[in-house]
């Protein structure tokens, strides 16, 4: 039986509503959340070793960040019809939604676990690097794999100085 999509809406201020909605893509992972803010949707999907590696003693921990060029109606032609090597800002996407996310595992945990976070559909008012962690949050809570808590990141800026 295909268990029924669940989705939860919250509005964030200024009329920005932010749906949060699982069970429709990716049902095969773990875990597996898309985070939709105006035309901006991020598909989040976790998926994680049910033992650890004999003799392994650390948290083997993987955050891919991706942006493909279709999410903003681009198709990549010429010499390059691949997409290619992640970029800085994909990097340091991945890198702070693995710093926010390692230390809510617990200190035993040491399966193997995949995060894998795709913008589907960009908008050029909304910045995608803070709803991904939502969804990277958001999918490790659906998913049986074992986190303390769940967290979101905030951007902060100044306005008039």
């Amino acid at each position: 039986m295909i268990p029924k999509p669940i989705s939860v809406t919250f509005d964030i201020g200024d009329g920005r509503m932010v749906t949060l909605e699982t069970g429709k893509l990716a049902r095969q992972a773990d875990g597996a959340v898309t985070v939709r803010c105006g035309n901006c949707i991020i598909l989040a999907t976790v998926v994680a070793n049910k033992e650890p590696r004999e003799g392994q003693s650390f948290f083997p921990l993987s955050v891919d960040y991706q942006e493909k060029f279709a999410s903003a109606g681009r198709i990549p032609g010429s010499f390059f019809k691949r997409e290619a090597r992640l970029n800085d800002y994909e990097i340091l996407t991945s890198r702070l939604i693995d710093r926010a996310l390692r230390p809510l595992f617990p200190e035993d945990y040491y399966c193997e676990v995949q995060v894998l976070v795709s913008l589907i559909s960009s908008d050029s008012e909304i910045m995608p690097d803070s709803l991904a962690c939502l969804a990277a949050s958001a999918a490790l809570a659906v998913s049986d794999v074992p986190i303390l808590e769940i967290i979101s990141e905030v951007r902060i800026g100044r306005v008039d100085g």
